[in-house]
């Protein structure tokens, strides 16, 4: 605090209060109800088309893929209960041989057929991820270097026209010289 007289008076003055500072600071961040209620409601989306255009592409392989593994467990399904059926003695709830085979050939066939799926997935992220290599090379060393170019072409042009032309010399002239 600072104290001075006035009017012979002693008053006392903050100087430094920093409380103040920080407070002041923090409520003017935060802004007030009235500004909230100013800005816009809408909100603005621009998809990226290409990346959408391969979503869609890869979700139909995805889908179809995916259509055909449930088409085999129901093929496969029907083909186990077609066993189960034939068999009318009290083991009917263990598997015959037939019926485990059957049932591994289609663990193996599921396993496989997810692991296609996956790998479509996989190539629908690198087809993105390539997309997003393609653009941060473009915004990071292509459009800088075009730009630098652009710059000292200007910057060549300019010191040409600068720069006063010497007439060109007449034949006397070039005789002339030694």
């Amino acid at each position: 605090m600072h104290a001075q007289s006035v009017c012979g008076q002693r008053v006392e003055q903050v100087f430094a209060n920093n409380g103040d500072l920080v407070l002041n600071a923090l409520d003017n961040l935060a802004g007030s109800a009235d500004l909230i209620s100013v800005r816009g409601r809408a909100s603005f989306s621009r998809p990226f088309d290409r990346v959408e255009t391969l979503r869609h592409i890869a979700d139909d392989q995805f889908r179809a893929k995916e259509q055909e593994l449930e088409q085999q467990l129901r093929d496969t399904e029907e083909k186990l209960t077609s066993l189960q059926s034939r068999r009318n003695d009290k083991s009917a709830m263990i598997l015959s041989p037939e019926q485990e085979k059957e049932l591994d050939n289609f663990q193996d066939e599921k396993l496989r057929i997810r692991k296609q799926l996956r790998a479509v997935r996989a190539g629908l992220d690198k087809d993105i991820k390539g997309l997003g290599n393609e653009l941060k090379i473009v915004n990071i060393v292509v459009v800088p270097v075009v730009f630098a170019v652009i710059a000292l072409l200007i910057g060549m042009w300019r010191r040409r026209q600068r720069t006063p032309q010497e007439p060109p010399l007449t034949m006397k002239a070039k005789e002339a010289q030694p």
